[in-house]
């Protein structure tokens, strides 16, 4: 019995013309060598979220720029890899994913290629590799798992929507965006892809940045997703189940 329902699609690409979003986070900015300096010799920024007692993000970035990675640790001093770990390459698109546990890689990990699909995958029980499969074993997987799915009988499968449909989605945005000071102030601007969970009960959660711009901008990307209001969820087999989406936004400085 399936407990996601794999909707991925993208929306419509909205730009933005947008202020500051704020969170409770405790930032940190170092020079080229990963030291703390002063604000003028600055070279990367990293910011640290408690998500529970056993349970510490960072997020790492250019100062200007894009995500380096975002990496989640047992303790506070981030020396225990403890969840989930992303990777972006130079240009801010994600590279990499997977998830740690006590230190150690475990489960899948997946590697990315420009278009977002996977051309690797490896699985880990703590540290141990026990498979690794290229592209070629990944679409021969891909290929098994669709003919499967055309001979499983499904009634009923309602993708999740937003409440008023895709219109009052783009109104939503619309309205309710910001466009962050530091992102002013710095001149930046681009193309940013953000990837998140429509949960059973109609909120959003579990957001994840794809490619991502600078700090403030990718923030308030989060930001937009998780203040969003309800969608009317996924429906399969007559149970209500989870959905991913995608959603691209353009932000340009205003004038």
């Amino acid at each position: 019995m399936k407990t996601l329902f794999i909707c991925v699609f993208l929306l419509s690409a909205i730009t933005l013309h947008a202020q500051t979003s704020k969170k409770n986070v405790t930032l940190y900015i170092f020079d080229e060598n990963w030291k703390g300096c002063k604000l003028e010799g600055a070279k990367y920024l990293a910011s640290q979220q408690k998500l529970g007692d056993t349970a510490y993000e960072w997020k790492y970035y250019c100062f200007n720029g894009p995500l380096l990675s975002v990496e989640t640790y047992k303790d506070k001093e981030a020396s225990i890899p403890h969840g989930e770990f992303i990777y972006y390459g130079t240009d801010g698109q994600i590279d990499s994913s997977g998830y740690t546990f006590d230190g150690k890689k475990n489960d899948w990990w997946y590697y990315y290629t420009d278009s977002f699909t996977l051309w690797k995958k490896e699985k880990y029980d703590m540290g141990k590799l026990l498979m690794r499969m290229d592209w070629a074993a990944i679409e021969a997987e891909r290929e098994e798992n669709k003919k499967q799915s055309e001979t499983e009988k499904h009634w009923g499968e309602v993708e999740a929507v937003f409440k008023g449909g895709t219109e009052d989605w783009v109104k939503y945005i619309q309205k309710n965006i910001n466009f962050p000071d530091r992102a002013r102030n710095l001149k930046k601007q681009g193309n940013l892809l953000i990837q998140f969970v429509v949960n059973t009960d109609g909120t959003t959660s579990d957001t994840r940045i794809l490619r991502s711009i600078e700090y403030s901008l990718d923030e308030e990307a989060i930001r937009l997703i998780k203040d969003s209001p309800k969608w009317r969820p996924a429906h399969q087999d007559g149970k209500l189940v989870k959905a991913f989406r995608r959603q691209p936004l353009t932000f340009q400085l205003p004038r």
